[in-house]
């Protein structure tokens, strides 16, 4: 699937700065009389229409997301770029140029800015390291965005008011669209259904619920490729932790983000090693646990506080049911091999009632139900729709380590429901196992 990424970006009242390099024509520093041979031409930097095979929805990013600090218009022929302007005029990128067929590119809120000294292709198509200081400011703000290439074929004979006032190609009145180079990611859980691994009865809360992402890249290139190809040296070692899950499904936008570049490969060479994905943390607190005494008892009523730690018993009369470690250890009273009957061998510790899940991987899922690509575009928000917790999940966080080479496994109890926005919107809906 290609996805088109694109969003509006005002221009009017930026304050932004002249480039030295502005003109080919000597002598016209304030860039208002028509030389001979020469042309106005100005741009407007502002939405397109929305390329996806499901209907958008109506939803704005917020405004650190969209927010211009600097852009620059870069004119070149081939490979070779001849002009560059960050000069705006009533809502207009406005250069002086020769007429004729022009290549166009824009690039907005770079740390590195655009030269005539480079050219095209190792500006634009080269893999480079970028930050997320770079990618997705949100205290500046400031996000990357870069547009693809166009091509305008100029008029000749159009004057700096002309060009500022058209509104078509006959004016040299051109929009450029641009995207964003990050990636968005949002969870939200609202009254999921709770499950036990092991079928037992006996019941529980969770509270609390955070994500961490990992395995986003380091490397990217500032523009879409198509097709895409691995960047040499890139690593797959971007992470953030504790991002709050939001407990309400129907108002996702209010969702605490986290941002990451893309992650795409070749269909065959998705493996759990390059792989941007998530790990997935709540609170337990089981309802009923294993009554500690020396003759198998019912279930009891938990009475520890929330965040309390506890086991789950393996083997035993009592296997697949949870086991508060107070309780546990009041009843061993310091003879840590004393089991309770029915309780023979214990998991790991989950300490402070901590669950873990995942890696839960950010992509589609193919219809077929074999994940074998978890795919990252830029300029697409994703949310994952929790619907429903197995629990207790693992008792520490998952890692990946020396698994790096083997490939996605498919997680059969995970659904995707695609939405998309401005930001390509992506909603999934997953079971955690």
């Amino acid at each position: 699937m290609k996805l088109n990424r694109l969003f509006l970006l005002a221009a009017t009242g930026l304050g932004l700065f002249a480039c030295n390099d502005n003109n080919l024509v000597e002598g016209d520093a304030l860039n208002e009389i028509l030389e001979e041979g020469t042309t106005y031409v100005g741009f407007t930097l502002d939405f397109g229409e929305t390329k996806t095979r499901v209907e958008p929805e109506e939803e704005e990013a917020i405004e650190a997301e969209s927010k211009i600090n600097t852009a620059y218009v870069i004119v070149a022929d081939g490979d070779k770029i001849s002009q560059i302007t960050s000069t705006a005029e009533s809502g207009k990128y406005v250069l002086q140029t020769t007429p004729g067929s022009h290549d166009f590119y824009v690039v907005v809120n770079p740390k590195t800015v655009p030269t005539t000294a480079n050219t095209v292709d190792e500006y634009f198509n080269k893999g480079v390291a970028i930050g997320a200081d770079e990618f997705a400011d949100t205290t500046t703000p400031s996000f990357l965005m870069v547009s693809g290439k166009n091509t305008f074929d100029i008029a000749d004979g159009i004057t700096k008011d002309q060009a500022i006032a058209g509104t078509d190609y006959k004016t040299n009145s051109f929009t450029i669209e641009v995207e964003r180079v990050a990636a968005k990611v949002t969870m939200t859980c609202a009254n999921p259904i709770l499950t036990s691994e092991n079928g037992n009865e006996a019941g529980g809360t969770i509270s609390g619920i955070a994500f961490n992402l990992h395995g986003g890249a380091t490397m990217a290139y500032r523009m879409e490729q198509d097709p895409f190809s691995d960047i040499k040296g890139n690593e797959w070692t971007y992470e953030v932790p504790g991002i709050d899950v939001l407990d309400d499904e129907d108002d996702y936008t209010q969702a605490r983000a986290v941002y990451c570049l893309e992650n795409i490969h070749t269909t065959d060479i998705y493996r759990k090693g390059n792989t941007t994905h998530l790990t997935l943390k709540t609170t337990f607190t089981p309802t009923n646990v294993v009554d500690c005494a020396d003759e198998i008892k019912p279930l009891k009523p938990n009475t520890q506080d929330p965040g309390s730690s506890f086991y789950v018993v393996k083997e035993g009369d009592f296997a697949g049911n949870y086991i508060m470690k107070a309780d546990l250890e009041t009843y061993q009273a310091g003879d840590s091999d004393k089991m309770p009957e029915g309780v023979k061998v214990l998991s790991a510790e989950y300490q402070n009632g901590e669950c873990w899940f995942g890696p839960i991987w950010i992509g589609e899922e193919f219809p077929d139900g074999e994940l074998t690509e978890a795919p990252i575009h830029r300029n697409t928000w994703y949310n994952l729709a929790i619907s429903k917790i197995t629990l207790p999940g693992d008792p520490e966080e998952p890692d990946i380590e020396g698994k790096e080479e083997e490939p996605l496994y498919a997680p059969t109890n995970v659904t995707i429901t695609l939405s998309v926005l401005p930001w390509h919107f992506i909603e999934r809906e997953i079971n955690l196992h």
